[in-house]
């Protein structure tokens, strides 16, 4: 996740999607998941037809709530955690192996002089905007019941929008992927 200097807008990419897809939260009034300019300017096959929308999820922005809102949110199942090095230069959310949590990173916008209460897990942040707005990480773990899965050979990303799931804050499911 990153902040512009110059302008109200705040990012959020998995350096594992190779610069394909990025979360854009621009100010107030543009926040899409979309594929990056740059791919598909530079891919020689890009992942949608030249021709379509390169931001096929569009979300409306949350209210602010005594100074705050909840932005954005990424899920992750534990069938979906995948062995990987971890970057150096991340901020790692530490997460108990077990199936029945999910954790859930959630990025939080603060107005001037606002801060997050005493009940939020800080990762990450905060991070400046110029309007003197900061954005923040945060962790939360969910029970999730159910079984373990079993026979997982990837992991999906599953947008979640007011649109597809009613929710007043966007965000994603990272899911496990298993054959059979």
């Amino acid at each position: 996740m990153w902040t512009s200097k110059n302008r109200e807008d705040t990012y959020i990419a998995d350096r594992g999607l190779g610069g394909t897809w990025k979360i854009s939260l621009h100010g107030d009034v543009a926040w899409r998941y979309a594929v990056t300019s740059e791919h598909m300017r530079d891919a020689e096959k890009p992942v949608l037809p030249t021709d379509h929308d390169r931001a096929p999820w569009k979300f409306t922005p949350p209210s602010f709530t005594d100074g705050r809102r909840l932005s954005f949110f990424i899920a992750v199942t534990r069938g979906a955690m995948l062995p990987e090095t971890p970057d150096p230069a991340a901020a790692p959310i530490l997460v108990e192996d077990r199936w029945d949590r999910m954790s859930i990173a959630e990025v939080w916008m603060t107005e001037p002089g606002a801060g997050l209460t005493d009940s939020h897990t800080v990762v990450g942040g905060p991070l400046p905007l110029p309007s003197g707005r900061q954005v923040w990480v945060t962790r939360r773990i969910v029970p999730v019941h159910g079984e373990p899965e079993t026979g997982i050979v990837s992991a999906m990303v599953e947008p979640i929008t007011h649109d597809i799931a009613g929710v007043s804050t966007p965000g994603v499911i990272i899911r496990a992927v298993r054959l059979g």
